[in-house]
């Protein structure tokens, strides 16, 4: 059981670090800024890296399939981890360099540093937010020209043959 006084402590503690008061120090205020950083670049980078994905996968089905392997799965993660790293590691770099660029005030822990608010607002999310807009802007046409296609040809050559491709199944005329 933790004392009275023990517990209010700990939640004036914690009322006090949720309104921005950092008493865990320099070093932790680097880690946990980077692993911000680099947790929100993956992420949005990984959904870039989907819409990209599905856009070539409905584009070209067949082609998108067979080009499709474990390993070309592992580098793009890789791929998008390594950027995401990139990303991260600049904010470490600038709080080692001068701890004002994430630890403006005594116990405030917040990314001070205008030339990283634009180099990481571009890569991490304006650039990814671009290519995401583009390439479902590009999918969903093409979604329904292919809609409009099945139904109006279901019956067509291009349809079986795609069928049987896919599924391995030899339709009869």
């Amino acid at each position: 059981m933790i004392p009275v006084k023990s517990s209010d402590e700990t939640m004036r503690e914690v009322f006090v670090f949720a309104r921005g008061y950092w008493p865990l120090g320099f070093t932790w205020c680097n880690i946990y800024v980077t692993c911000d950083v680099l947790a929100c670049s993956s992420s949005i980078l990984h959904m870039c890296f989907i819409s990209l994905g599905r856009y070539l996968g409905i584009r070209n089905p067949l082609g998108s399939r067979h080009r499709s392997t474990k390993r070309l799965v592992g580098m793009k993660i890789a791929i998008v981890w390594l950027m995401a790293m990139i990303v991260s590691s600049s904010i470490t770099v600038l709080g080692l360099v001068n701890e004002k660029n994430i630890m403006p005030q005594v116990n405030v822990c917040v990314i001070n540093n205008r030339a990283f608010f634009v180099f990481g607002s571009l890569v991490a999310f304006y650039v990814p937010m671009v290519m995401m807009v583009i390439t479902y802007t590009l999918t969903i046409p093409l979604l329904r020209k292919k809609a409009r296609f099945a139904a109006e040809n279901p019956e067509s050559e291009l349809f079986r043959r795609n069928y049987s491709l896919f599924y391995g199944i030899h339709l009869l005329n």
